[in-house]
């Protein structure tokens, strides 16, 4: 686990965005930016907003590093080359972000048309299952673009695609289990959970295959428990 200013570098890459419920706010970069943010709108902080940071020394930038800024600089891509180097994904692959995308797209018109409807405005499970669609489709999108270049049969277990693939499995597991216990407890009934069952065993099932390695990615903080201890 690496640690910069303070904060655990890359855990916001791979978490579930539910900032509320995260143990890790505090290590966050990105959940700092957007505290400062929301302090920037409140008077009674605006002083402590506006400070000045404290001056530090900053280390002169090496010749090549201004080479290499200025040749960024010059360089433009054309509408053509980046078509051709984007990130895309694989043809077989797109029926599993494809199918991920009606869940989520499913799930809304579902509860549009329960709008108001208790217990879908009370209910933990009904909150985790509203939560988790659009981090599932989100992250499996991530999980299978790639670069045109990628090598899928050499691809390191350690890649951004199998991180991505990890959360949205994750997120599967959790709405899974959240669909099961309101069927238990009957405040849905098991027609009406079904196709959306059916969905998330679907994915499930296809994005282990994608993603084989998905398992094995280490997110920084959340499955590093030593680490974590340690700054405590």
């Amino acid at each position: 686990m690496e640690l910069r200013d303070g904060f655990i570098v890359g855990v916001h890459n791979y978490c579930d965005r539910w900032c509320e419920r995260c143990a890790f706010t505090s290590y966050c970069r990105v959940f700092a930016a957007a505290a400062e943010m929301d302090a920037s709108f409140d008077p009674n902080l605006k002083a402590i907003v506006e400070a000045p940071p404290l001056e530090r020394p900053q280390p002169a930038m090496p010749a090549w590093m201004h080479e290499m800024t200025a040749d960024d600089a010059a360089s433009t891509m054309s509408d053509e080359e980046w078509e051709r180097y984007r990130p895309r994904i694989l043809p077989e692959h797109q029926p599993v972000d494809a199918r991920a995308t009606t869940y989520a797209t499913r799930l809304g018109e579902w509860l549009k048309a329960h709008d108001g409807a208790r217990p879908w405005t009370t209910d933990p499970q009904c909150a985790e299952i509203v939560w988790f669609s659009t981090v599932i489709a989100m992250k499996i999108n991530r999980a299978l673009n790639v670069m045109p270049d990628d090598d899928e049969s050499e691809q390191a277990w350690s890649s951004d695609q199998n991180g991505s693939a990890k959360v949205a499995l994750i997120a599967i597991e959790r709405s899974h289990a959240a669909w099961r216990d309101l069927v238990e407890c009957a405040v849905t009934s098991p027609d009406e959970a079904q196709p959306f069952v059916a969905d998330l065993a679907w994915l499930h099932e296809a994005l282990e295959r994608v993603r084989s390695n998905a398992r094995r990615f280490v997110r920084p903080g959340f499955d590093e428990p030593d680490e974590v201890a340690r700054l405590c």
